[in-house]
């Protein structure tokens, strides 16, 4: 008996084995539909409360569509112009950083580094057409590799593509059977297994919820701080500086690190100093603290909360297997890890193998 129950466990870990891998494999083609299954979980409270509200599912999903629709239209409205409003700025007074990059950063820069760069375009045609001459004989090999990269590029663009119009079907159909969704698979747990399984499943979804719901306010409340600060600090493009920040949080780190730079250039080119720099840096470094140690366990929450080291595996794993997909879905990825393994980790506690023998 106990020789068939190991026998049954091995099998079910074969079979699930094999279909991880199946699914690592089939990686690119489940991508858009993983992100349109992600976008139903994520509106599937909004569609219950409405179907709550005597709305039927199908109009509830065209109520949803009509609100994301309105949500990127208002984005437009009220953000696009103001953002041209800065870009118009700035470019009145582009000719002036120019200027500053022609008379002070390259003359420091050919101090520093023992090198004459050229500034015109005579110059930079008899700096570059000698060299040109020596490397006309290999010129085709490169040319030839650019013309094989943009056929496959535009063949990965045209995937892409389809992609993108796959992805809103998906969630449609994803977002109308859920619930009957959710019941097939119940249907497949082991019945002797099902209340373990539903109290992780519970646990799972709230994480989930919370990691969803947490990582909006969060972007929402770098946005604003980003903002205010950059612009008390008086650098041009505040607002736009402040929105790529707060969206690129949404894969850890990277939002911090572009924010940072542009800010950073922004700064210098505008007011030709070292000081202004200097608070752009102490701004993103007190609204990063802030983030770690008030904003995001405030907001997060212990649902979700993943130690730092976790949060840099998950994006670098999820960046290698998965590319950029992978680097944004790796935060919650490891929270459903996080959640799985605590279940291991109970069952391995209350095993035989762990408490031992009486006495």
């Amino acid at each position: 008996m106990v020789d068939s129950e190991r026998q049954s466990r091995w099998g079910w870990l074969s079979i699930l084995a094999l279909g991880g891998g199946l699914l690592f494999l089939a990686r690119g083609v489940l991508v858009p539909f993983l992100i349109s299954f992600i976008l139903a979980y994520a509106f599937h409270p909004l569609a219950r409360r409405l179907e709550k509200n005597k709305v039927p599912r199908p109009l509830a999903i065209w109520l949803i569509f009509l609100i994301i629709v309105l949500g990127i239209a208002l984005f437009l409205f009220f953000v696009i112009p103001a953002i041209q409003a800065e870009l118009a700025s700035v470019w009145e007074k582009f000719p002036g950083y120019v200027d500053y990059l022609r008379k002070t950063v390259l003359p420091y820069l050919e101090r520093k580094l023992g090198l004459r760069i050229p500034r015109t375009v005579e110059e930079i045609a008899a700096a570059i057409l000698p060299r040109l001459r020596e490397q006309a004989p290999t010129l085709f090999q490169p040319l030839t590799f650019f013309i094989g990269a943009l056929f496959s590029n535009t063949a990965r663009l045209l995937i892409g593509i389809a992609n993108l119009i796959m992805i809103p079907f998906a969630f449609y159909y994803f977002l109308k059977d859920f619930d009957r969704l959710k019941n097939i698979v119940a249907g497949y747990i082991p019945i002797r297994y099902r209340a373990e399984a539903h109290k992780r499943l519970k646990e799972l979804d709230r994480s989930l919820n919370g990691f969803i719901r947490g990582q909006l306010l969060v972007i929402l409340a770098l946005a604003a701080l980003y903002g205010a600060g950059l612009a008390l600090i008086g650098v041009d493009l505040a607002f736009a500086l402040a929105i790529i920040a707060a969206l690129g949080e949404i894969v850890p780190y990277v939002g911090f690190i572009v924010g940072l730079s542009l800010s950073l250039l922004v700064a210098l080119l505008q007011f030709q100093d070292f000081l202004h720099p200097f608070y752009v840096v102490l701004l993103f470094t007190a609204v990063q603290s802030m983030q770690g140690l008030v904003i995001a366990p405030l907001i997060m929450g212990s649902q979700v909360g993943l130690h730092p080291l976790v949060v840099l595996a998950a994006v670098y794993i999820g960046g290698d297997l998965f590319g950029l997909i992978g680097v944004i879905l790796a935060v919650p990825g490891a929270a459903v890890l996080v959640v799985l393994l605590k279940a291991l980790a109970d069952y391995y506690r209350n095993s035989p193998l762990f408490q031992g023998p009486a006495g």
